[in-house]
């Protein structure tokens, strides 16, 4: 099957420059310049400067150019597109791109919650993004393709110890410090409050006795920390891809798998899950208080 067919036309040649936000031990929203942590019994807010991060130009064109087709690619080969995914460098943070004039972007971390309408992402470097979800982001999960799972963690001896059992070596690479990632995850954790710059958003999410209380923008709601939504559940092992536009970041491939620390449900062999379209309950910006 030709495979200059099924690119957009201009791929070939277009510059891409790759931009990693910078930021330790603070909280990130979408990657952007500002951002605020809120701790249990302590608030400590930190200021994240714009930053970017560049290699040479043909290695950005390369990285670049394999997230553009492994999105194209992905709604009609899921193998081809988890091969092209693996070849993405293995950072411990949200990493953006430029193809052509579409800002792409991904991240390898732990979900810290899933709602209808957005997943909250904590990436190895402790830093946190909200990833927008509609109804053209596909969720997988990978625990039965050693492909996948070398997509979902950047490292191939961890998929290939998550193919024998052994999750743990994957858990720790998009953990980060698996100390830290267990605090955040725990059923009282510190609230994370997470301000998307630019756009006037601000998510904070506090889990309480596994419930989580929600606030964004204006609205408020509580739901179950551990409630799968769009497929997506806390503590998930998680790749997610897409774009950037309108300062915020939209997912439209997201990999899973669940964590060594997560207690399985009785199932047989673990085989691969149908991609699951997400279905948002409604626009953010038209949403009302609730209590």
């Amino acid at each position: 099957m030709g495979r200059n067919r099924r690119r957009p036309a201009g791929r070939q040649g277009r510059k891409v420059k790759a931009g990693l936000g910078i930021g330790a031990a603070v909280v990130v929203g979408g990657g952007a310049i500002g951002a605020v942590a809120l701790a249990s019994g302590n608030t400590v807010a930190t200021t994240a400067a714009s930053a970017g991060y560049s290699r040479s130009l043909s290695y950005e064109n390369n990285q670049g150019a394999i997230l553009n087709a492994a999105l194209a690619d992905y709604s009609w080969s899921h193998a081809r597109a988890f091969a092209l995914l693996s070849q993405l460098a293995n950072t411990s943070r949200e990493t953006e791109m430029w193809h052509g004039h579409t800002k792409l972007a991904f991240e390898r971390g732990r979900v810290v919650l899933a709602t209808k309408q957005f997943v909250l992402v904590r990436a190895a470097n402790g830093t946190f993004n909200v990833w927008w979800l509609s109804h053209g982001t596909k969720v997988t999960n990978v625990a039965a393709s050693r492909t996948g799972t070398t997509a979902l963690t950047g490292s191939r001896p961890a998929a290939t110890a998550a193919m024998a059992g052994q999750l743990a070596p994957a858990t720790a690479m998009v953990s980060g410090s698996t100390t830290a990632a267990q605090k955040v995850l725990a059923p009282t954790a510190t609230t994370v409050s997470v301000n998307i710059a630019g756009t006037g958003v601000t998510v904070t999410v506090t889990v309480t006795s596994n419930t989580a209380t929600v606030q964004q923008g204006r609205t408020r709601w509580q739901q179950p920390a551990t409630t799968a939504a769009a497929g997506l559940q806390r503590g998930d092992l998680v790749f997610v891809a897409g774009t950037r536009a309108d300062k915020t970041l939209h997912a439209r491939v997201i990999l899973i798998e669940k964590a060594a620390t997560t207690t399985p449900a009785t199932t047989s062999t673990p085989t691969v899950a149908p991609t699951t379209a997400v279905t948002p309950s409604s626009t953010p910006s038209a949403m009302g208080t609730h209590s």
